[in-house]
């Protein structure tokens, strides 16, 4: 036999739904909705990450707008030439004066006095004693001369020191200056104290456009405060500082600044302060999002329940007004003795108070949206009950109602179990053949409900059809529909069961009948 499962049995405590997931499986758009939350969650994301790059360039473009001028100021004095009368001996008042204002200065070439070089000596000039570095310093100037450019570097294929040591060669009418800026020397510490005097507002450093991407730099002592001159892994990391592209430094170098300890310290605590803040707009623009989605999906689905509610007990109360009226019918008809007359009377009335405590308690649930109704035992005498009910019907059908009922009970809103047993009984009665079995049993924590009958059964393709609104079968061959009715009966039936926690089964096959099993809590 063929087993179609139409709900899952799960436990549920009184007053609680379906899962969030479930309620979301039953949305068709759920993988637009997926798609769209993913996009959604990481655009939050990443927001204060980005809000926090953009407050890093705004502060950054900020204090390079501010220390332009100190920027220039280095730049400027790096590329300066002060007058220089003829030397002689190289340790002049005029020649001490030029080398302290000058700290950078390595070697002066005098063009008019028979191109004689001179190297730096501490304060003083003398003449090279090193030959090779004396011929490369008069190619750099053979170079200069040639280029007729006030400042020339020398390329890597002349400089050995390329990449490590910045170089340029100073062209006046007289004297062929050159200087190099080797970061770290008690040099270039002396050059920026001249440069930026008298307002040090910021320190600086010659940085290599490469090094700016790279992480595994090491930080000097030299670079630390109080030193003016900054080192590469500084100049990279640090957060507020900037870094511009000039030629007077030779191809590669970078002239960067950055601010204090101090200055740091209160920039990254703006950074800190900002990214907390956008990231709390984030958290509560997302939970603004979620509870809107959330108000909707819960206002979407109490309109469906509503509906779903309203029709199921209306379809509910089919088969009790067809009892009452075959009853009422017997009485018209004087088919009934005196006795037997009054008794039915009486049925009559407990069947109409039953029906206006039904119909009281759905428009009660429709309209507060509260639970499906009071939970309670489903005894074995509560059976009996509704198959009495019952009894007429299959009386008048000549079909008989075999009951097999456990001692044990099942604990449920009644009203809604009510409905759903006379559904499966009706969908017995009208719609299988010959004897029809009520059969109730505990399986652990379950209450197990069974009606069967011997019908001629259903192929596997139309037990999966079963509980889809206005689904109705038609026989191979032949026109018109297989049974009556619009479909309606167990489809909200499978609507009931989802949304009590019931488990709903049907089973059958060719020649062997039908089953529906409906499994609720035991009590």
């Amino acid at each position: 036999m063929h087993r179609h499962r139409t709900s899952r049995y799960r436990a549920l405590h009184p007053g609680v739904g379906p899962s969030r997931w479930q309620q979301l499986q039953q949305r068709s758009g759920i993988v637009l909705l997926v798609l769209a939350g993913l996009v959604t969650a990481a655009m939050l994301f990443m927001a204060p990450r980005l809000d926090r790059l953009d407050q890093l360039d705004r502060g950054r473009n900020a204090f390079m707008e501010t220390h332009w001028v100190n920027f220039e100021a280095v730049e400027r004095h790096w590329k300066t030439l002060p007058i220089l009368q003829a030397v002689r001996t190289g340790d002049e008042e005029d020649v001490r004066r030029f080398l302290a204002d000058q700290p950078l200065t390595v070697a002066l070439l005098d063009r008019f006095d028979g191109r004689r070089l001179w190297t730096r000596q501490g304060d003083r000039l003398v003449e090279p004693r090193d030959p090779a570095l004396a011929q490369r310093y008069l190619g750099w100037c053979s170079h200069a001369e040639m280029a007729q450019r006030f400042e020339w570097n020398p390329p890597q294929a002349q400089d050995p020191d390329f990449g490590k040591i910045a170089t340029v060669v100073l062209l006046s009418d007289r004297w062929l200056v050159i200087k190099r800026w080797r970061p770290g020397s008690p040099e270039v510490e002396l050059e920026l104290g001249k440069a930026l005097a008298p307002n040090r507002a910021l320190r600086m450093g010659l940085v290599q456009e490469k090094d700016l991407e790279r992480y595994d730099l090491k930080l000097e002592p030299w670079g630390a405060e109080p030193n003016l001159q900054v080192d590469a892994e500084r100049l990279s990391t640090l957060p507020l500082g900037s870094a511009t592209k000039t030629n007077a430094f030779g191809d590669g170098w970078m002239l960067a600044g950055v601010g204090f300890d101090q200055q740091q310290a209160a920039f990254r605590k703006l950074l800190r302060r900002r990214y907390w803040l956008a990231s709390g707009v984030s958290a509560l623009v997302g939970m603004a999002i979620l509870l809107g989605l959330w108000l909707r999906h819960r206002s979407r689905r109490k309109a469906v329940l509503d509906a779903d509610r309203l029709a199921s007990m209306t379809h509910s109360l089919k088969t009790p007004l067809a009892i009452l009226k075959f009853r009422c019918d017997s009485l018209r008809l004087g088919r009934l003795s005196a006795d037997r007359a009054d008794e039915e009377l009486l049925k009559i009335g407990e069947e109409v108070d039953h029906l206006t405590t039904l119909i009281e308690s759905g428009l009660r649930v429709i309209r507060g949206g509260g639970p499906s109704g009071p939970r309670d035992q489903a005894t074995r005498d509560w059976f009996l009950e509704v198959a009495e009910d019952l009894r007429p019907a299959f009386e008048l059908e000549e079909r008989q109602l075999d009951l097999r009922l456990a001692e044990e009970a099942g604990h449920a809103p009644l009203p809604s179990l009510r409905a759903a047993l006379l559904t499966l009984l009706e969908n017995a009665l009208g719609h299988g053949r010959g004897r029809v079995t009520l059969q109730t049993w505990r399986n652990r924590r379950r209450f197990c409900i069974q009606v069967s009958d011997e019908g001629e059964g259903l192929e596997p393709h139309q037990l999966k059809s079963l509980g889809k609104p206005f689904q109705r079968l038609r026989v191979q061959g032949k026109e018109g529909f297989q049974r009556e009715g619009q479909g309606l009966g167990l489809s909200l039936l499978i609507q009931v069961a989802e949304q009590e926690g019931w488990g709903l089964t049907f089973s059958s096959a060719p020649g062997e009948g039908f089953v529906a099993l409906l499994e609720v809590p035991a009590a």
